[in-house]
């Protein structure tokens, strides 16, 4: 988990995203990535983690503004994604596998679940889709 977490943040600041909202490594403008989404490649349809890759490339570049309208809650996963860092690190080199106990952590996941579902669902109630 912590090398994912590490990888994810590097990746933040590695990609960009074009105007088209598609993801692309500024040195290959012309070469987005292909969508990682199989319920909006395959049915068309958004999932609650539609937007989160966007919403994180644009924080890691400054842009909260764009952040947000990628994923309202983007900014809430990605400060989870780098909580992972300290908690990890510690977990590694401390005594307790968990050093926050069961409970915080399995509380704080299911509330990250909930919201993604409750974005999720205010999108589709709106009709909103992401490019």
């Amino acid at each position: 988990m912590l090398l994912l977490s590490c990888g994810v943040i590097a990746a933040s600041f590695l990609f960009d995203v074009r105007r088209d909202q598609r993801v692309i490594l500024p040195w290959l403008p012309s070469w987005p990535l292909p969508s990682a989404c199989f319920s909006k490649t395959q049915f068309h349809v958004d999932c609650p983690g539609c937007g989160l890759t966007r919403s994180f490339i644009h924080l890691a570049h400054g842009r909260l503004r764009e952040s947000l309208e990628s994923h309202r809650v983007g900014w809430l996963m990605a400060l989870a994604v780098v909580l992972q860092i300290p908690y990890r690190t510690a977990a590694l080199l401390g005594r307790r596998p968990d050093p926050l106990g069961k409970r915080f952590p399995a509380l704080f996941g299911a509330t990250l679940i909930v919201l993604l579902i409750v974005n999720w669902s205010i999108n589709f109630c709106l009709g909103h889709q992401t490019p």
